[in-house]
């Protein structure tokens, strides 16, 4: 899906990917086991666990877990799910629970899963029996969870997204605030508005105000699974701070003062969650102002991306084209996962097949 045809020197139209990839149920649980059970994700932060008992839950493409830190102070992840008959272990949510009980008939289990006590059972349990564990690593106190217990550690699967990133300063900054949406849209169709400023002068006047909308870019620097945005001023120096995003549905916004995480959450096939952490340095005097400005970012893409998927279900669209210009970003992802979804996940730095341009 390349756009640039080495042999003859210009750019050539690419398609995007084929309607069928947004709107089908089939494809949603694909994606569940090729993508999201096999690439590590963001589910929270370490401020969140600070004392012995503190768990977070998080549901990961339909799958309930949670984080929670032992009184031993290690952080540890389970599907949360009593292996009786599936009841609860701790509520949704945020919270401090000091024993790790099934809400529904009353299992006990240890710190590290093992089955503890089965209320009243009255039979012999094999030893095996216990809560099923969930790999959980952090980086800069961001928690990340892998379903997939043959994983590449962590920092492996960052890769040099750590490297580039060691010029910011995130340690130090307070949790300022979070914000929730729920969008009537394929994760996708707000990836893919992600991955390119091209809409900036249409859908975000303030923004485009603000920068030269035109000359925006998106920079890959060797690994197709992350990229970032340059935003440079109308008179041509860049924005402070940078926009990054990786594979599959992360984001780091930096900015002076602070920082923020933007996630794009699947909670079906058509309905997907945005999920803004805003951190700043303590006392930030523009810390509102700037939330407040890319508070009405997001809102802005939110309408445009579920005006997309309505059309996206409506049955005319079938494929686009996209710019060589603005859109070479959100080439190389529906590249990467079309190759994913064929020959499965995780995705990797450069491409392992030959990339293919399906016709559904």
């Amino acid at each position: 899906m390349r756009g640039w045809n080495t042999l003859t020197g210009v750019n050539e139209l690419v398609q995007t990917l084929p309607v069928s990839w947004y709107v089908e149920s089939d494809v949603y649980e694909r994606e569940r086991h090729e993508i999201f059970a096999k690439e590590w994700q963001c589910v929270g932060f370490d401020y969140q666990l600070d004392r012995p008992g503190d768990y977070l839950t998080e549901m990961v493409a339909g799958w309930p877990i949670f984080v929670r830190r032992g009184s031993d102070g290690e952080v540890r992840a389970f599907h949360n799910m009593c292996p009786h008959r599936a009841g609860v272990i701790v509520p949704d949510g945020q919270g401090c629970q000091g024993n790790l009980v099934c809400r529904y008939h009353g299992w006990a289990f240890g710190e590290t899963g093992e089955l503890r006590s089965a209320r009243d059972f009255g039979a012999e349990l094999p030893d095996d029996i216990g809560l099923a564990p969930v790999r959980v690593e952090m980086w800069r106190g961001i928690i990340f969870v892998n379903l997939d217990p043959s994983a590449q550690p962590l920092h492996e699967w960052l890769a040099g997204w750590i490297e580039r990133m060691s010029e910011w300063t995130l340690e130090g900054a307070l949790f300022h605030s979070r914000s929730v949406r729920r969008m009537d849209c394929n994760w996708k169709t707000y990836g893919d508005n992600f991955l390119e400023g091209y809409h900036v002068p249409m859908v975000h006047p303030g923004l485009a105000r603000q920068t030269d909308a035109v000359n925006y870019r998106v920079r890959t620097h060797g690994d197709r699974r992350w990229n970032i945005h340059l935003t440079p001023h109308p008179d041509g120096s860049l924005q402070p701070g940078t926009f990054m995003c990786f594979w599959p549905n992360f984001s780091m916004d930096i900015f002076p003062g602070g920082w923020c995480t933007e996630r794009w959450l699947p909670r079906g096939r058509h309905q997907t969650d945005l999920v803004f952490d805003y951190f700043f340095s303590e006392g930030y005097p523009d810390a509102d102002e700037i939330v407040k400005q890319s508070e009405e970012v997001a809102e802005e893409d939110v309408v445009f991306c579920n005006l997309v998927q309505r059309n996206l279900d409506a049955g005319v669209y079938e494929r686009g084209l996209l710019s060589p210009r603005h859109e070479n970003g959100l080439a190389d992802w529906h590249e990467m996962y079309l190759e994913v979804m064929e020959h499965g996940g995780p995705a990797t730095p450069v491409g392992a097949h030959p990339p293919r341009n399906p016709t559904s």
